[in-house]
């Protein structure tokens, strides 16, 4: 009986431990996904920011152009 209860218990054990490795494992993906993400979001607020540059500069050469012409 006591060797069935000890087994038991090591199972559980072992189990308890497989289970935290995992959420370990979990949580650094995680990290890893969130560094990724932010550097996806700086890569598009610059991308954002170099459209509206480019519009605001061709927006500028627009009007200089028209008021040549006026």
């Amino acid at each position: 009986m006591k060797k069935k209860i000890k087994k038991q218990e090591n199972k559980k054990h072992k189990v308890l431990k497989k289970v935290s490795k995992l959420k370990s494992k979990i949580i650094a993906q995680e990290k890893k996904i969130s560094k990724i993400e932010a550097k996806i979001a700086k890569l598009e607020k610059k991308a954002a920011e170099k459209k509206n540059k480019k519009l605001a500069k061709s927006a500028s050469a627009q009007t200089f152009s028209t008021q040549l012409n006026n």
